[in-house]
């Protein structure tokens, strides 16, 4: 799980980066750029899945060991096996997992409780709108229906029948303020900004944990706000007038969760949204867009060219294929301690690992010694004349040994169960990490 939302987060980075630049060439030839945010927010969701579908093993080639490295093209495959592998993020975590809950458990059930708190926020902030709203008076703006409010507003809020709601300070302001406003409140609402933004947040309570998500859809606020200023001017409205009212509307301007699209945002957002306005066009425009293009799609490539880890530990870019001797000889039963055995067991090219009335683990190669066991290691130790004496397995950086044992041992050891307290003695060493 860890291994996961580390490979999700490293997309959402690099697919943000490829939106920023993007950005950044569009705002150079003046194009609109919510699209590339939404985009980005939507690969972010979508590319691991279709990754993860996609993915096929690589063949195995049964009397040899061949290692299947990625070339230069897949250097970001080589990296996401290694360090976003469960293994390498815990090396550094010691402790005994009898005396601690299981990290993936508490994984999901950190990102469940954090989508549904996320999602009863939305929830509830739709539901204060709604409450607020049916206690807004009707009026009329520039030949426009609004909705009047004491401190909400300029905005335009609701999803499925978006509308315009004004604070009635408003009313009170001069014909060309209420013009300007309504214009850009108009430019909202044609342009469906409100939906865009709630399926955003739609996709923002799939994984509430990914900040680099939460950065996106700041910067798709942004970019919802400067496209619409940049619709506003097309029509033939004054740019310095138009600044000086967003100022004004901005200093008296209330704000709340239910929102979507305002007339003003924060004082930071403001001052870009003005300097974009007033920036003009360099002699190396054109040049400058086209390299920033090339950026963003390199970014891309390189989110999409990240392989994803799956729940077994194994990468979809690697792949070892052991000899079948081989494999047969490391299967057999392993003592943990007095009370504990670890099962190794062959089908076809698969070995798995199971303790005794746990379900089997699959075990994927890294050598022919070596083998990914979950979020932990399986090393074999053999002797010169091939004969497997004995295993360690290394996981959260504790390294145990098993000595190899018959099937009459290993069944005395099943027949004598479990210790009923798990409590962690000294003399064990930390030999109770035997949690699947």
């Amino acid at each position: 799980m860890l291994a996961l939302m580390s490979y999700l987060t490293a997309v959402s980075l690099l697919l943000g980066l490829a939106a920023l630049a993007l950005e950044r060439a569009a705002r150079v030839s003046r194009r609109p750029a919510r699209w590339l945010w939404a985009t980005g927010m939507m690969a972010s969701l979508l590319l691991p899945l279709l990754m993860s579908s996609v993915s096929s093993p690589i063949p195995r080639l049964a009397d040899m060991v061949e290692l299947t490295m990625p070339a230069g093209g897949d250097a970001l495959r080589q990296i996401a096996a290694t360090s976003l592998s469960p293994s390498h993020w815990l090396t550094a975590t010691a402790g005994l997992a009898a005396a601690a809950p299981d990290l993936d458990l508490l994984l999901r059930v950190g990102w469940s409780v954090a989508s549904a708190l996320l999602l009863l926020a939305l929830l509830a902030g739709s539901a204060d709108l709604s409450w607020r709203r049916r206690r807004w008076a009707r009026g009329h703006m520039a030949g426009a229906a609004v909705h009047l409010s004491e401190d909400t507003g300029p905005a335009v809020v609701g999803f499925m029948v978006p509308s315009v709601v004004v604070p009635r300070w408003l009313m009170q302001c001069p014909s060309d303020v209420q013009e300007l406003v309504i214009a850009h409140e108009q430019s909202h609402l044609e342009a469906h900004d409100t939906r865009l933004m709630t399926l955003a947040l739609g996709l923002l309570v799939c994984m509430p944990w990914n900040l680099p998500l939460w950065w996106q859809m700041r910067r798709l606020r942004m970019a919802v706000e400067m496209d619409c200023d940049a619709r506003v001017l097309r029509r033939g409205h004054d740019v310095t007038r138009y600044g000086e009212i967003l100022i004004a509307v901005g200093e008296r301007q209330a704000t709340t969760m239910a929102m979507m699209a305002a007339m003003a945002g924060s004082r930071s957002l403001l001052e870009r949204r003005i300097r974009n306005m007033l920036r003009k066009e360099t002699r190396y425009a054109r040049a400058t867009a086209v390299a920033l293009a090339c950026l963003g799609i390199t970014s891309a490539v390189g989110a999409a060219e990240i392989g994803p880890p799956n729940s077994d530990g194994k990468s979809a870019s690697q792949e070892l294929a052991v000899a079948a001797e081989i494999l047969d000889g490391y299967a057999g039963f392993y003592q943990l301690n007095d009370h504990a055995v670890m099962t190794i067991t062959r089908d076809g090219q698969q070995l798995s690992a199971h303790w005794t009335a746990q379900k089997a683990v699959p075990l994927y190669p890294r050598s022919n010694t070596e083998f990914s066991y979950k979020d932990g290691q399986i090393s074999f130790i053999t002797e010169p004349d091939g004969q497997t004496i004995s295993l360690i397995l290394s996981k959260y950086g504790v390294d145990m040994p098993m000595q190899r044992i018959d099937a009459t041992a290993a069944q005395r050891i099943v027949r004598i169960g479990p210790e009923r307290d798990f409590r962690p003695k000294p003399n064990w060493g930390g030999a109770l990490i035997i949690r699947q």
